[in-house]
């Protein structure tokens, strides 16, 4: 009886392969760089960069910073989708708002008063979707990339909301503290710098 009942996805002459159970992963002579991915994970790494597996493979584990970074072409898309969420949320406020509304049209201009929720509702999905399992907001999600801390690990609420916060810089200078992603390495922005924070991607595997 398979006590070990995961499955796992393995990288052969470059197409993946699989599922194997462990049992099958014994007996394949993997080598400590082969790419392998759990079937519940989103993402191929090199099997010493799987802490649990390697141990039971046998194989010193090794942990690997990031190395692949979301371009800010990318982020600005994920905001944009994380915007258009945060206004869908206030649209149906709205409709359920008029819907009680005796004069409809008097009611126009707390309407557009009301806009302004429409950043708070991004700034609180955000926090509350980043600093979660997922690491990502909508927006990151349905383009493939989440936040990490500097070292790749989750960042947790704390500091899903330090970042959030720390993007009030980006406004206070015009724009400024996100282009200087444009000018790192690792596509910081400012924002990311305060809050130690990494914006990656998947391996293309």
């Amino acid at each position: 009886m398979d006590n070990h009942p995961d499955r796992y996805y393995v990288v052969i002459q470059g197409k993946p392969q699989g599922p194997f159970t462990l049992d099958e992963l014994r007996g394949m002579d993997l080598r400590p760089t082969d790419f392998v991915k759990p079937v519940e994970q989103p993402e191929f790494k090199e099997l010493r960069e799987l802490a649990e597996l390697s141990k039971l493979l046998n194989i010193q584990y090794q942990a690997t910073l990031p190395q692949y970074f979301a371009t800010l072409d990318t982020r600005l898309l994920s905001t944009a989708i994380d915007y258009f969420i945060a206004l869908c949320i206030y649209a149906v406020l709205a409709a359920v708002y008029l819907g009680g509304a005796t004069n409809t049209q008097e009611s126009i201009p707390t309407l557009i008063m009301g806009l302004a929720l429409v950043p708070i509702f991004k700034f609180i999905l955000c926090v509350a979707t980043e600093g979660s399992k997922k690491q990502a907001s909508i927006g990151k999600m349905l383009i493939g990339v989440k936040v990490t801390d500097e070292e790749g690990k989750p960042i947790g609420y704390g500091q899903a909301l330090l970042r959030n916060i720390a993007k009030l810089v980006g406004v206070i200078t015009l724009g400024i503290g996100f282009f200087t992603g444009f000018f790192d390495r690792r596509q910081q922005c400012l924002h990311d710098k305060i809050a130690g924070t990494l914006v990656i991607k998947d391996r293309l595997i």
